[in-house]
């Protein structure tokens, strides 16, 4: 199941329409907690770590990396969802970036 199928399930199930997410941290709201989402999460925040070096970019640049996840749908047979990541770096200069929508089907 991909990562985002998981969150938008999980949102569902809680009644929640946003979930937030800190990537740097790798920690998600308590409701989402579990080893293999924690460990999507280790891996996002390497690969971020891994274009700002390749970008020449200090690690230490960037005091937080959040991951807004919007559920737009409602039904758990068809994922959507819409995720804003916003970056804050060491200046405290707020990068809102561009939002992602993904919507596809999922089977039940």
């Amino acid at each position: 199941m991909y990562a985002s199928t998981y969150l938008y399930r999980m949102a569902l199930n809680s009644g929640v329409l946003v979930v937030k997410i800190d990537v740097l941290n790798a920690c998600a709201p308590a409701f989402l907690r579990d080893d293999k989402l924690i460990k999507s999460l280790q891996e996002l925040r390497i690969q971020f770590i891994g274009l700002l070096s390749k970008e020449s970019i200090p690690a230490e640049a960037v005091k937080t990396y959040k991951l807004f996840i919007e559920v737009i749908g409602n039904r758990p047979d068809v994922v959507d969802i819409q995720c804003k990541p916003i970056i804050v770096d060491w200046n405290d200069k707020v990068c809102k970036c561009a939002p992602v929508r993904e919507k596809y089907p999922e089977p039940v």
